[in-house]
């Protein structure tokens, strides 16, 4: 099949969607020999293989991002290792990190951190009024998460550049144009190790303090399993690095899709309560995250193709979210108006659904009620679009606008 799959090229990050409209049309389950994985695209096959932990594990997410080396069948880790990460891990090792870290995302915990959000947008948009030419991604989408996710670990301020700075090393090293040369030679060990050597000084201290910041939750508890300190430094590791990237994305692509569909802005601007709407079809059409990887841990067949025992599978979360099967002959347009059938697999599906989705959420919704008013008021300065060095995440590398005369 001549079919011109090819993640890492400009032309595919410039627009992935068409790719996935032939892939699900033509080639649902896909050998793709550059990545060397197999690529499915249709939503129930995508929905399937990630609710469906017992023949696809999550190991996968550890070995292409990183190159670790899977533990061999039927061996136990040492005694006094720490778990692995909430999203490379399977039942019950997810399990039981699930039942811990649930106890830090609860809806009374996630309402505590608004003010925290409320605050970092409101000083984010301050600076956007300050300036005649702004930059939506650079001094909103951006530091808003990772305001947001230091405060709710408990850390200093001024630390809040080092956190963006490890969290894109880390990204171009694991999914972005340094790939190739390994998440050492690429820096990203190097920025991993650094926030990791950070963060353990302060989880010791939040662990001998009477703290109410998410480290203290997980780490201290009166009943009940906690995170060992090395459990907990992975678990920050993850949060900083995914809830903030991630987010931030989300953040950008509404924006975009509203500018893009001024009809839309419009009735946005006047009834805001459209604002969830919004994210949500932000969401399912145009996602932060792309892709996710799984092994196969037995032959299987999906559509028709087998897919042999360990074979790496590439589940497009993007491709899927725009299934036309799933979500109408439409599924191409943003519509805030839109009744879907079955939920959007943005955050994904199943006991790997993402733990910080409601914060992320909320820290959207939180954006856009600000933004949008500001939105109506200016204008894009430049066409050309720069997309973030990753190739399993989507968003702007920057959204420049000024304000009408």
């Amino acid at each position: 099949m001549n079919l011109d799959y090819d993640p890492f090229s400009p032309e595919f990050r410039r627009d992935p969607y068409s790719v996935y409209e032939e892939l699900r049309r033509s080639a649902p389950v896909y050998w793709a020999e550059r990545s060397k994985t197999w690529v499915v695209s249709r939503y129930d096959d995508v929905a399937g293989i990630l609710k469906d932990t017992r023949r696809f594990s999550s190991d996968a997410m550890a070995t292409v991002l990183t190159g670790s080396t899977r533990p061999q069948p039927g061996a136990s880790m040492p005694a006094g290792s720490p778990r692995p990460s909430l999203v490379t891990s399977d039942p019950p090792v997810h399990t039981g990190l699930r039942n811990i870290l649930n106890r830090g995302f609860t809806p009374r915990q996630i309402s505590a951190w608004k003010p925290a959000v409320e605050r970092a947008v409101s000083e984010s948009i301050d600076s956007i009024r300050a300036a005649r030419r702004f930059d939506v991604i650079a001094q909103l989408a951006i530091p808003v998460p990772v305001i947001v996710i230091a405060q709710v670990l408990g850390v200093e301020p001024e630390r809040y550049p080092d956190f963006k700075r490890w969290a894109t090393v880390i990204t171009v090293g694991m999914n972005g144009s340094k790939r190739h040369l390994g998440f050492v030679g690429s820096g990203a060990a190097a920025a991993s190790a650094e926030m990791s050597e950070y963060l353990r000084g302060t989880i010791a201290r939040r662990t001998a303090e009477d703290g109410h910041d998410l480290i203290s939750v997980l780490v201290r508890a009166s009943e009940g399993e906690v995170l060992t300190p090395d459990e907990a430094i992975i678990f920050a590791n993850l949060l900083l690095f995914a809830g903030t990237e991630t987010t931030a994305n989300l953040i950008g692509n509404a924006a975009y899709a509203l500018l893009t569909h001024p009809e839309v802005l419009a009735r946005v601007h006047a009834a805001p309560d459209l604002i969830p709407a919004t994210i949500e079809e932000t969401l399912r059409g145009d996602p932060p995250v792309h892709y996710l990887f799984r092994r196969a841990t037995e032959p299987v067949e999906i559509a028709g193709i087998a897919i042999p025992k360990d074979a790496i599978v590439t589940v497009l979360l993007g491709s899927a979210n725009r299934d036309e099967t799933a979500f109408g002959s439409d599924a191409a347009v943003f519509n805030i108006d839109r009744k879907n059938q079955v939920p959007h697999i943005a955050f994904g599906f199943g006991i790997h659904f993402c733990l910080g989705a409601a914060l992320a959420r909320m820290e959207a919704t939180t954006s856009l009620q600000q933004l949008v008013p500001v939105l109506a008021s200016a204008r894009r300065v430049t066409e050309q679009l720069e997309f973030v060095d990753s190739f399993q995440f989507r968003g702007l590398a920057s959204l420049e606008m000024e304000w009408r005369c």
